[in-house]
């Protein structure tokens, strides 16, 4: 097959567990550049998370892509926005309304800024951690949001958060996507909005067919994006959910799984 796209998810996939991208790994790809093939960087992330990692790959330079929030917010090459998804307005103050009474944290996004109540769990500071900006704390979401939303994401214990799913999913399931990206991040996303879709809109706007794209992920949220693509390779440390629905599954993201398929695909 000849393949003229590569999707990767970030966390856990592109990088390793010391949150980096190796050597081996970034050689692959960027000798993959270097035969014509183009990269997307896709991520839940808000799209500050997801830039440094486009850049250190060079995509700017080699007409590639980049999402965040699923594939709420879709860029091209040229740094331009080329597909933007909002979550309707009306659905903030009921969501939340099922999340007072917990202890979950509830993050939404402004730019480049993270906002969360004040609520306090094991898994309130990951986002934050990882991306590297803080939490900007306010007493209550629904009542302090007066913007467009692309997604609100749920931090939590994962027990917690897959009894939080199944209401959610009872009450607006035909409304809202809503699932886990880790098991202790649950999002609520516009109807529609997934990977799998961010993929179709870049395969599109470079004029190809999803089959001429080959993607690479490890959580729940990579699966629309797996099932999608001409070819899905689930890492060695993804989910069973995501090695069940995917055509091959490589090495974990330690042992460069990405370059190790790649060997074999291209």
């Amino acid at each position: 097959m000849n393949y003229r796209l590569i999707a990767f998810d970030i966390d856990d996939t592109l990088l390793n567990t010391e949150k980096q991208i190796s050597p081996k790994t970034k050689a692959a790809l960027m000798d993959a550049q270097q035969k014509g093939v183009k990269l997307a960087v896709c991520s839940g992330r808000l799209p500050y998370g997801v830039r440094r990692y486009a850049e250190e790959l060079k995509i700017f330079e080699n007409g590639g892509y980049y999402f965040g929030f699923n594939g709420g917010a879709i860029f091209n090459s040229d740094r331009e926005l080329i597909s933007s998804t909002y979550l309707d307005s009306k659905y903030i103050e009921p969501v939340y309304e099922l999340l007072r009474p917990t202890n979950i944290t509830t993050m939404v996004h402004k730019g480049d800024v993270i906002f969360a109540d004040k609520k306090e769990n094991d898994y309130t500071h990951v986002e934050s951690d990882v991306i590297g900006l803080p939490l900007n704390r306010v007493d209550d979401i629904a009542e302090y949001v007066d913007w467009d939303l692309h997604k609100m994401l749920l931090a939590g214990e994962p027990q917690t958060l897959k009894q939080t799913e199944k209401l959610l999913k009872d009450k607006f399931g035909g409304e809202l996507d809503i699932y886990l990206s880790a098991p202790w991040f649950l999002e609520v996303m516009p109807k529609g909005i997934d990977k799998g879709v961010g993929l179709e809109i870049i395969c599109k706007n470079m004029g190809i067919s999803t089959t001429e794209a080959i993607a690479f992920g490890d959580s729940f949220n990579d699966i629309s994006m797996l099932k999608k693509a001409g070819t899905g390779v689930a890492m060695g440390n993804a989910e069973e959910a995501v090695k069940a629905a995917a055509d091959m599954i490589t090495a974990d993201c330690d042992s460069d799984g990405i370059a190790a398929a790649l060997q074999k695909l291209i």
